[in-house]
């Protein structure tokens, strides 16, 4: 299985089981080396991060790109349940779509409290496609992102049973659209229980979940 997202770089985060291979992003400076120890990696500037990065981060970010061939881009994007300075955030992942854009890579996006704004800004960029992960926003917004060419990621909260409109929402998707993934969970090999739910929800075997997730990351990442 192949888990769309996981810090596997932070402490906390145990090792994965053979039989799975992970995408790994970054969150900033402080781990693009680190990160770069996976056969799978993504180079970004988290939303969380972007006050403590400066032009000349960026300068180094698309060195790095240029060099050391990511597959992706991220993680980046916009929360806004923090108090953090929206007008860097907006420009530190405008930043970043447009490396997506040059070097034509995909983009792992978080978006919290700020999905609209994520697409809107994702609009001025029609060749620019990748992931949201741990994707939390509406259905109608769920299938605006699919017609652009995104995928969605979904993780260990979609076994929460409160989330009602989250389950609604991967139910009704096209399995063409879905990626699982674990983040910063602390034992990533939980991925199947992911894998589970969400064959539950969509009525289908966990095999046939499993592969299909597995393609939708093999064509969005180029994987090999």
């Amino acid at each position: 299985m192949i888990n769309s997202h996981a810090h596997l770089d932070f402490d906390h985060i145990h090792t994965i089981a053979e039989n799975t291979v992970a995408i790994v992003p970054s969150i900033g400076k402080q781990n693009w080396q680190q990160v770069q120890m996976y056969p799978y990696f993504a180079l970004g500037i988290h939303p969380w991060s972007v006050e403590s990065h400066a032009q000349q981060d960026l300068g180094t970010l698309e060195y790095l790109i240029k060099c050391n061939n990511p597959i992706a881009i991220g993680e980046c994007g916009l929360d806004f349940s923090k108090n953090i300075d929206k007008y860097k955030q907006f420009y530190i992942f405008e930043c970043q779509l447009q490396l997506a854009e040059t070097y034509k890579l995909p983009v792992i996006i978080h978006a919290v409290k700020a999905t609209e704004e994520v697409i809107l800004l994702l609009k001025k960029y029609p060749k620019v496609t990748g992931e949201v992960h741990s994707f939390s926003g509406s259905e109608a917004q769920a299938n605006t992102l699919v017609n652009m060419g995104f995928c969605l990621g979904f993780g260990l909260r979609i076994l929460n049973d409160k989330p009602l409109r989250l389950r609604k929402t991967v139910q009704n998707l096209p399995l063409e659209s879905l990626l699982i993934e674990t983040d910063d969970h602390v034992n990533p090999n939980d991925l199947i229980l992911v894998a589970e739910n969400i064959a539950q929800l969509k009525q289908i075997s966990v095999g046939d979940l499993s592969r299909q997730c597995d393609n939708n990351a093999i064509l969005l990442f180029g994987l090999q």
